[in-house]
């Protein structure tokens, strides 16, 4: 898999990942970009692991574009769309064989094309590399609040205290604090004793806002890890860490049309009005009220005006 690939060559490299993959018709590949400059960190960032999550995806592309040699010090190694077949389908599973990419890792390295993209990042880039990156949005489905969340161990290169610094230099206002799950990124980068921060922001129509928020945080959080040379003033942290459970979701009892009461990041109190599921049909317009199961943040909500039974409505963060 990428034969040529040499993580270690000085400079600015760009590789193309698409043989990885296979040649499916209709797909292009995609970049692997590889910046080193002397001695300093090694970070990896990854964008597109769901297809439909394109904040990430742009402002990741930026950074490589942007990013010179004389910008970093150590290593920077990024990949705008991991999971290029669903991007480039407008998909957040691969089109080719279905699955979900955040719980394929660690990958196989002779299995389905999603086995075999998230093999090559296990196999041949956590090794070198001390932190990883992973970034997300909403998707398609729901808006979610800028945040960050990590995980280390005790053989990671970063250890926690370090990881919780670095969160808080995003200068974003939510830190999550969350168990991982072994088959994503960050879940295989832990099993593996990698540094691992997932950013998550974002979801439904991209706004500028949203984007510039997403690539300012990379950009402080890079500079404070010390991979690249400080290109924005810090911010001090003056955030939340909070934790989301299960406990903290807002699901719908049946179909309906959403109507939100809240907006996203407000803090709500347990009982509050945070929705109105208003009837899809029939001669009543007697719409169920919501009630906020935890006192908190509101972290995601839904972008469809349509709920199916059982789909999320919303979700509540409490500090802790």
């Amino acid at each position: 898999m990428l034969t040529d690939f040499d993580p270690a060559r000085p400079g600015k490299t760009v590789h193309d990942l698409g043989p990885i993959a296979g040649p499916p018709e209709g797909i292009a590949g995609e970049i692997l970009c590889c910046i080193n400059n002397g001695e300093g960190p090694s970070v990896l960032l990854l964008g597109g692991i769901h297809g439909d999550e394109y904040e990430a995806q742009i402002v990741l592309r930026r950074l490589a574009e942007r990013l010179t040699p004389t910008d970093v010090s150590g290593r920077v190694i990024i990949i705008p769309s991991l999971n290029f077949p669903a991007s480039q389908k407008g998909k957040r599973l691969s089109p080719f064989d279905g699955q979900n990419m955040n719980r394929c890792f660690p990958g196989k390295a002779d299995g389905t094309p999603t086995e075999r993209l998230c093999a090559f990042v296990t196999e041949r880039l956590f090794p070198v590399v001390d932190l990883l990156i992973d970034v997300h949005a909403g998707g398609s489905d729901v808006s979610v609040v800028p945040m960050v969340f990590g995980f280390a161990t005790q053989k990671s290169v970063v250890d926690d205290a370090r990881l919780n610094r670095l969160m808080e230099a995003w200068g974003y206002r939510f830190v999550q604090h969350v168990d991982g799950i072994d088959e994503t990124a960050c879940g295989a980068a832990k099993l593996a004793d990698l540094a691992s921060i997932e950013v998550e922001g974002g979801g439904g129509r991209m706004k500028s806002e949203e984007l510039t928020i997403m690539e300012d945080g990379l950009l402080r959080a890079l500079a404070d890890f010390g991979a690249i040379k400080p290109q924005l003033e810090p911010v001090p942290f003056a955030g939340v860490h909070f934790s989301a459970g299960s406990d903290g979701q807002y699901l719908a009892p049946a179909p309906a049309l959403v109507e939100h009461c809240i907006e996203l990041g407000d803090k709500v109190e347990s009982g509050q009005l945070v929705a109105r599921l208003h009837p899809i049909g029939g001669v009543s317009a007697n719409a169920l009220e919501i009630k906020a199961p935890v006192s908190g943040f509101v972290l995601r909500q839904t972008e469809h005006a349509f709920v199916a039974k059982g789909q999320l409505v919303g979700n509540i963060g409490s500090l802790i």
